[in-house]
C-alpha cells in the first residue's frame, strides 16, 4: 500500500435558483454550491460557469460560510447574462480538481435555461371558484414556458410575446381549466374553476 497516496473523496456541484424564463439578453443571477462526501471545508475553491458552446461566462470564490441548514454546502451567487436568441440552452457549473488533504476531482452539474422573447401583451387572470363565486388563491397559471401563480383576490398577470397561446389554470382540488387563442394586446380572462369531487359509492353504480 502507498501511504503516500492521498485519499479521493468525491464532491457533488449544485445549482438553483434559477428563474424558470429569462429575457433575451437579461441580466439574471443564480446561486451553485459544493460539497465533499466527507464533508471536507470547501470554501477556497473556485465555481466557474460555462456556456453550451463551453465557453466561461463568469467565475467566484466559495463562499467561507456553509449554506443556512446545510452540513458543509459551500455555495456562491453569480451574476449573468442572457444569450441574445430565444431557446432552451444547457449550461454548465464546473468546479476543477481541489488538492486538500484528500484529493477532491473535477465535478460539473449541468443545469436548463429558458430564454424568452422580450413581453409584448399582458394576458391577465381571474381565478374564481364557480361555485361560491370567491377568488381561488394559489392556482397554478401556465403559458408555456411563463408560470406563476394566483394572489389572495385570484389574480395572476402573465407577460408574453404577441401570437397564438395556449393557458392552463390549475388549483388544489379543481378541474383543470384550458384556454387557446391569440394576443395582440392585453387581455383579462376569467377562469371559473370547479370542484373535482370524488364520486360517491350511489354515484357510481347509478
Amino acid at each position: 500500500m502507498n501511504e503516500g497516496k492521498k485519499l479521493s473523496h468525491l464532491i457533488h456541484v449544485v445549482v438553483w435558483d434559477v428563474p424558470s424564463t429569462i429575457e433575451e439578453g437579461e441580466k439574471f443571477s443564480i446561486k451553485a454550491g459544493i460539497k465533499c462526501s466527507a464533508e471536507c471545508r470547501l470554501d477556497d475553491c473556485t465555481m466557474q460557469i460555462n456556456d453550451h458552446e463551453g465557453t466561461q461566462l463568469a467565475s467566484s470564490t466559495i463562499s467561507d460560510a456553509a449554506w443556512p441548514g446545510s452540513t458543509a454546502l459551500y455555495f456562491a451567487e453569480l451574476e449573468l447574462t442572457a444569450p441574445d436568441t430565444a431557446g432552451p440552452y444547457r449550461w454548465e457549473a464546473r468546479v476543477a480538481a481541489i488538492e486538500k488533504e484528500s484529493l477532491h476531482k473535477e465535478c460539473i452539474a449541468g443545469f436548463n435555461l429558458q430564454i424568452v422573447a422580450a413581453p409584448e401583451c399582458v394576458i391577465n387572470v381571474q381565478a374564481i371558484d364557480r361555485e361560491n363565486q370567491t377568488p381561488v388563491k394559489g392556482a397554478k397559471v401556465v403559458v408555456h414556458p411563463y408560470r406563476t401563480l394566483t394572489d389572495e383576490r385570484g389574480l395572476a398577470e402573465v407577460r408574453v410575446p404577441r401570437g397564438e397561446y395556449r393557458l392552463f389554470v390549475s388549483g388544489k382540488d379543481y378541474f383543470p381549466f384550458r384556454s387557446d387563442g391569440e394576443v395582440n394586446s392585453d387581455i383579462t380572462i376569467r377562469v371559473e374553476l370547479a370542484v373535482d369531487r370524488e364520486l360517491s359509492d350511489a354515484e357510481l353504480w347509478s
